[in-house]
């Protein structure tokens, strides 16, 4: 199972209470710890998604509208179900989201609300640098999941 996740990967929670979000795996760990004696990993995803927005909305409201709630958290391989997308590089998210993030509460929000603010520019502008198009991976990541 770890061929197929790999850092980038979108994957969809299963259990807890983010179960149904999507989230894009920042690090695998494969050996269990004395912590944790499971193999996880770390995942980056969003909690909240941007609001409907339409063309009559005021500047102040759309900017509120699509405001971006991100997470960070440990989970174990079995309650997370890889996807077939892979985000880029230009993501940055291994920046942000890394074990020295976690050693204070302050750094760990302080991380979360830098990985929103990623988020919230890529769900403004979704198009991708080098090709110039809309990247599937990313709008996937924005889409709701119906089920």
């Amino acid at each position: 199972m770890g061929k197929l996740l790999k850092p980038g990967k979108v994957v969809i929670i299963l259990n807890g209470r983010r179960a149904g979000k999507k989230a894009i795996i920042v690090n695998t760990y494969e050996n269990p710890t004395k912590e944790k004696p499971f193999s996880y990993c770390l995942v980056a995803g969003i909690e909240k998604h941007p609001l409907k927005v339409t063309k009559k909305m005021k500047k102040d409201k759309i900017l509120k509208r699509s405001t971006v709630k991100a997470f960070v958290k440990y989970i174990n391989v079995n309650h997370i179900l890889p996807t077939r997308y892979q985000v880029s590089n230009d993501f940055e998210i291994k920046d942000l989201a890394n074990e020295s993030a976690f050693n204070t509460k302050h750094k760990k929000k302080k991380a979360v609300r830098k990985l929103g603010s990623i988020f919230k520019k890529k769900f403004l502008n979704p198009i991708n640098e080098k090709t110039g198009e809309v990247s599937k991976d990313i709008s996937f990541l924005h889409k709701k999941l119906y089920f």
